[in-house]
């Protein structure tokens, strides 16, 4: 309680003395995610030992709310903010998760399928996801194109409310979708890019790392909890789809001395080539799935990692 106590004062003090401090990086909000939509169930004893890492008094766990703060640059967040998610439609988060985060006041936002709410045996009931909001929890939706304006409806006729958040199912975002998210109004949208926040980026194509299935390691958590983004501006390309495999992929650096080193989804470092000041290019081998991955990670003065996420679809 007295921890709690403390980081609850320590952040509300940020809030009335930001305007007294200047950070090297535009903004420190790492979202992790807990994702979950087959019938496998999550795995509680790796989320207990994440639950030991994150009550550390270093970690300020709050609402991913505050995103739309940073975003409007309204206000700063204290270092290491952290934001959780959790993407299920299935019955183990009221019955198993929520126990478990409640009890260690950790809160979470939600994220549901709401057109398989109330279907099948191991998914959750609507009456079960009020129950959760009633007591805390903000509910997101996860949906795709062709199914993102039927689920909006669905969700407003259950809880009365309008969804604030939004996750891509296929993880990249699309043209569709980012029409109909600012149409009614939703507020951010995650992908399924790998990287801190930072105040730079579109409100609808948010990063978070997933940190369940073969994520969970504890090593790795702290990692990416302690990451900060790497500042980068003129990303080409600037799509959803490669259209060249291998593709000619680059970016600017806003500081130039923090040239990363760059890795992809074909299990290999990626050639990193300065071809100005502040102008990289990154060439990697041929990708042969639908999807291409690309994290480039850096160091800032402080030995802090930094790291942007790129996310593409492969065109045929």
């Amino acid at each position: 309680m007295f921890n709690l106590i403390f980081k609850t004062t320590i952040f509300l003090s940020f809030f009335y003395i930001n305007s007294f401090f200047i950070k090297e990086s535009y903004a420190n909000f790492v979202v992790i995610s807990y994702d979950s939509f087959g019938e496998k169930d999550f795995d509680l004893n790796a989320i207990e030992k994440h639950i030991k890492i994150l009550t550390k008094e270093k970690y300020f766990i709050i609402p991913i709310s505050n995103i739309i703060n940073l975003l409007d640059n309204s206000k700063n967040l204290p270092d290491y903010s952290v934001g959780i998610t959790i993407s299920s439609n299935n019955k183990q988060v009221i019955k198993d998760i929520w126990p478990i985060f409640s009890k260690a006041s950790l809160n979470f936002t939600l994220f549901i399928d709401p057109l398989v709410i109330n279907t099948f045996n191991n998914n959750m009931s609507w009456s079960d996801i009020i129950t959760l909001k009633n007591n805390g929890v903000d509910i997101g939706i996860r949906s795709s194109s062709k199914n993102i304006s039927n689920d909006i409806n669905i969700y407003i006729k259950n809880l009365n409310i309008r969804p604030m958040y939004y996750i891509y199912r296929q993880g990249i975002w699309s043209e569709k979708e980012l029409k109909i998210l600012n149409k009614h109004n939703i507020e951010i949208a995650f992908t399924e890019n790998s990287g801190p926040i930072s105040a730079t980026m579109d409100k609808y194509k948010l990063p978070r790392f997933n940190i369940s299935g073969k994520f969970t390691d504890t090593q790795r958590l702290e990692t990416v909890l302690g990451t900060l983004p790497l500042e980068i501006t003129n990303i080409l390309p600037s799509g959803n789809t490669i259209n060249h495999n291998p593709p000619l992929y680059g970016f600017t650096l806003i500081n130039e001395k923090q040239i990363p080193q760059c890795y992809t989804n074909n299990k290999d470092k990626a050639e990193v080539l300065l071809v100005s000041n502040n102008r990289i290019e990154v060439r990697t081998t041929k990708f042969l799935g639908q999807k291409a991955r690309i994290n480039c990670v850096s160091k800032d003065i402080n030995n802090r990692l930094l790291w942007y996420g790129s996310l593409y679809w492969v065109s045929k």
